[in-house]
């Protein structure tokens, strides 16, 4: 009866990946699993799901691995891979819409650039038009001034100073 159980016990671990033929290599790692050997990553987590059941069962199902029934570790094991389907979906749906915020944000920040290098070439031009406007205004001025009759100790307020005709229309 012993090695009945034996049997069905190292069948299991055959069906889960836990034994084989080939022979295994250890892998270095941190995890608690580190004395089983183990090739792959899908391995591993195989493992820790059986041993994640083998801590949900009842210290009598432990002293009794035989009696457990099949068809409860299979529904358990499809509970945990529809939980793992559901959390990849959510994390799926969740980078999409991650990746959809980060190219409207892109996407913004574009249009933005490109307005404000509208905005700053149009400051450019304005700038040029009004260094153009005071060069003109200065050459008036030089050509003015021979032939000015006000005279500099008119101007006495500020006032004047800003509007030298208007004191000079006062003073006749």
């Amino acid at each position: 009866m012993r090695s009945f159980r034996q049997g069905r016990s190292r069948e299991r671990r055959r069906e889960h990946g836990l034994l084989s033929t080939q022979t295994r290599v250890m892998m270095p790692t941190l995890s608690p699993f580190a004395g089983f050997p183990a090739s792959t990553l899908s391995e591993q987590l195989k493992l820790a799901g059986i041993l994640s059941l083998q801590a949900t069962m009842t210290p009598s199902e432990l002293a009794h691995p035989g009696k457990r029934p099949l068809s409860l570790l299979q529904s358990e094991m499809a509970d945990e891979e529809e939980r793992r389907k559901r959390r990849r979906e959510k994390n799926k749906v969740a980078a999409a819409r991650c990746r959809n915020k980060k190219k409207e944000r892109t996407d913004f920040l574009q249009k933005e650039s490109e307005r404000l290098e509208v905005v700053n070439t149009e400051l450019k031009s304005q700038i040029e038009e009004l260094k153009q406007e005071r060069q003109r205004l200065i050459h008036m001025l030089n050509r003015h001034r021979p032939t000015c009759i006000v005279r500099r100790d008119s101007v006495q307020s500020p006032e004047s100073e800003k509007n030298p005709l208007l004191e000079h229309i006062s003073a006749s």
